[in-house]
C-alpha cells in the first residue's frame, strides 16, 4: 500500500470554506434578514463587475497551473514557482478571486451576510492557509521564493 505524505500541512480546504460562506450567508439572511440598502440596479452592476473580475482572475490562475501540468491541490509538490501573469500582482490570486467573487455576489444579491462571511473566509485563508503554503514554498524554492515574496504582495 502506498502512503502519501503531503508536502504542506494545509488542513483546510479553501473551496469548501468559500462555498460554505456563500451557503451559510444565504441561509442566515433567509431566517434573520440582512439586506443591503442599495438600489438593486447599482448593486447588480457593481457586484457583477466584481464577479467578472474574480472569474477572470481565477481562470487565468488555473490556466497557468494547467499549462505547467501542475495540480491545484494544496498538499501536493510544486514543480515551479508561478511569478507571471496575475501572479505578478498577487501571490494568492485564487484566494483573492474567491473573496472578490463572494463579496461581489453578496453585493449583487444585496446580502450582507455573504459579504461578511466572504471576508471571514479571506481572514481564514490569510491566517490559517497561506502561512503554511508560504512555509512550504520557502523550503521548496528558497531564495527564488524570498525574492518573489519581497516583490509581490500576498493579496494585492
Amino acid at each position: 500500500m502506498l502512503s502519501y505524505e503531503p508536502d504542506t500541512q494545509v488542513n483546510i480546504h479553501p473551496p469548501t470554506v468559500f462555498f460554505s460562506a456563500l451557503l451559510i450567508g444565504f441561509i442566515i439572511r433567509a431566517f434573520a434578514g440582512g439586506w443591503l440598502p442599495l438600489p438593486r440596479l447599482f448593486a447588480e452592476g457593481v457586484g457583477g463587475l466584481m464577479m467578472i473580475a474574480a472569474l477572470g482572475m481565477v481562470i487565468t490562475s488555473i490556466s497557468a497551473f494547467a499549462e505547467a501540468g501542475e495540480t491545484l491541490l494544496p498538499a501536493t509538490s510544486s514543480q515551479q514557482l508561478f511569478t507571471n501573469g496575475v501572479y505578478r500582482r498577487s501571490r494568492n490570486p485564487i484566494y483573492l478571486a474567491m473573496v472578490l467573487f463572494g463579496v461581489g455576489f453578496g453585493v449583487a444579491t444585496l446580502n450582507l451576510w455573504i459579504i461578511l462571511l466572504s471576508i471571514l473566509a479571506g481572514v481564514i485563508f490569510n491566517f490559517l492557509v497561506i502561512p503554511q503554503e508560504e512555509q512550504y514554498l520557502a523550503r521548496r524554492f528558497g531564495a527564488d521564493y524570498d525574492d518573489y515574496r519581497r516583490e509581490v504582495r500576498r493579496w494585492l
